[in-house]
């Protein structure tokens, strides 16, 4: 019951961290149909192009689809990650998980998921730094902090 406790609250701070991050970085200006094109963009790579069409109903899906790809990946470092390198340096192991976490959702999910972006090398640095300190840093902390 512990883990499952702590993949839920590791999995709901990053989602949170990254969403609000996506928010303050891509709705320009902060709006509601700003934000809701963001949340829109993850559910389209479920639902194609239907994703945008209006409504509520398909943004609050793509919110709802990022607090689950969150959570999917703090399970992943705690049953997996987490066991086979418990001993070490943690700012490593924070680093690693983020740079695995950027080439699996950027050369494999978005994709295979029919989704695309442009990336330079600033692009890179800054969608690599919102995964290192919004997602892997708060899964890592919470999961080392509880076990």
């Amino acid at each position: 019951m512990k883990k499952a406790n702590t993949v839920i609250i590791s999995g709901l701070t990053a989602g949170t961290l990254d969403a609000v991050a996506a928010i303050l970085l891509f709705a320009k200006p902060v709006n509601l149909h700003n934000i809701s094109r963001i949340f829109r963009f993850i559910a389209s790579g479920a639902f194609g192009k239907a994703a945008y069409a209006t409504g509520p109903l398909l943004p609050i899906t793509g919110l709802i689809l990022h607090y689950i790809i969150a959570t999917l990946w703090s399970g992943i470092y705690l049953f997996i990650l987490y066991p086979v390198f418990k001993s070490g340096v943690i700012w490593v192991k924070i680093i690693l998980f983020a740079s695995l976490i950027w080439v699996i959702m950027n050369g494999f999910v978005m994709p295979l998921s029919g989704l695309t972006s442009r990336y330079d090398g600033w692009a890179i640095m800054r969608s690599f730094t919102v995964i290192l300190i919004c997602v892997s840093l708060p899964i890592c902390l919470i999961t080392v902090k509880r076990h």
